[in-house]
């Protein structure tokens, strides 16, 4: 009976060190700081603007000043929270007034940066930040979307695969600012001889996007398709689509 009674006591007393002895590992916070969120934070871009518009036979160019603008707070139908983007636009870099164009939305909930454009709502980056990571940042898109263009519409996500940080940690010149610790995300990088879609993002740590390039364009080379035409620059032989450079010039990060 004592012998019971001595193994009972010691697995208790066993148990009561171990639990006593045993710890909880905290895990890092994560560094989302190449997507940071603050109100009253704005960001102003300077945007060049290629416009293909086959059914007029025409192709319009435009440059223009974004200014984007972190509002207020709300919360989402999941009960988590974003931040509002109000955006403007003026066509001259002095003295014109900044004219109202959307509100847009930005968040970050748990590893994910989310940006809303349009109601479209893509993965922007997924932390932490490693170069050659991949995700799927088209996750609550329809692949078929199209959007309207002057003249018609275009498959714009047609071939697009994963997003992937390309560069991590790097520095960028962009408009006469050098950045340290850019990272690159390439969306996507797709040609055949009669289509190109290309998006590239870079972010600036504690700052955000500095920089944008899209190029979605169609073509059928005239309905001649040869090897010249398919040897051309795709500036000169596109039919169909846009092409976006957006950098940054003002920033109060």
């Amino acid at each position: 009976m004592k012998l019971i009674q001595y193994l009972i006591a010691g697995t208790i007393i066993s148990t009561v060190i171990f639990a006593c002895t045993r710890t909880i590992e905290e895990l890092p916070s994560l560094d989302t700081s190449h997507f940071p969120l603050e109100t009253g934070k704005y960001k102003i871009y300077a945007v060049d603007s290629i416009v293909y518009n086959d059914f007029e036979e025409r192709v319009d160019t435009h440059s223009y000043f974004l200014k984007e603008e972190i509002g207020e707070t709300e919360i989402d139908n999941l009960g988590k929270i974003y931040y509002r983007i109000n955006r403007y636009m003026r066509f001259d870099s002095v003295g014109a007034p900044w004219v109202f164009d959307a509100v847009w939305a930005e968040q970050v909930v748990d590893q994910f940066a989310y940006r809303i454009e349009n109601n479209q709502r893509y993965i922007s980056l997924v932390f932490p930040a490693k170069l050659d990571k991949g995700w799927d940042g088209l996750v609550y898109l329809r692949r078929d979307t199209t959007i309207s263009i002057p003249g018609g519409s275009i498959d714009v996500y047609k071939d697009w695969d994963d997003f992937e940080i390309v560069g991590l940690d790097e520095q960028a010149l962009i408009e006469g600012v050098n950045y340290d610790s850019v990272l690159t995300v390439l969306r996507v990088d797709k040609t055949n001889n009669i289509e190109r879609r290309y998006s590239m993002e870079q972010y600036a740590k504690n700052i955000g996007l500095i920089l944008r390039r899209d190029s979605i364009l169609d073509t059928q080379c005239g309905g001649n398709i040869t090897v010249q035409c398919i040897n051309s620059p795709w500036a000169e032989k596109a039919e169909k689509g846009f092409i976006v450079n957006q950098r940054l010039i003002e920033t109060n990060w």
